[in-house]
């Protein structure tokens, strides 16, 4: 298992770490865990790529900047997300210290990240 070393020591640092084979089966977790709530996203090419907007949008508000509904604007979903009751962004890089890299053209993910939700959750994939 590829995360073996990173996931023990992500739990050192006191994260919660889940770790699954396939994309689908991170989807499905995620989608019967978060139901019900505000859901922010970060802009994610993993999130796009999981399908994770249409799936958690069933039983879920999403707000994401990259699907701006009629009458909205890229900042007022950016706005709307940062104040979601559940965040979802992928990291750019992750060490095995533990370190989480993330490089942010408009700071959204990186805010949203630190400060704000009930729940961050950081999807890490391997590529």
């Amino acid at each position: 298992m590829p995360f073996t070393k990173v996931s023990a020591r992500l739990k050192e640092l006191g994260y919660k770490v889940s770790v699954f084979d396939t994309s689908a089966e991170a989807t499905a977790y995620l989608n019967s865990s978060i139901n019900g709530k505000t859901v922010g996203f970060g802009g994610s090419v993993t999130l796009t790529d999981m399908g994770l907007f249409d799936s958690l949008s069933e039983n879920n508000t999403v707000y994401w900047h990259h699907h701006v509904p009629e009458g909205s604007t890229p900042d007022e979903m950016r706005a709307k997300a940062n104040s979601a009751d559940v965040y979802l962004s992928s990291v750019n890089g992750l060490a095995e210290t533990g370190e989480i890299i993330n490089i942010d053209g408009a700071c959204n993910r990186i805010s949203s990240v630190f400060y704000g939700h009930e729940k961050v959750i950081l999807v890490v994939g391997v590529n």
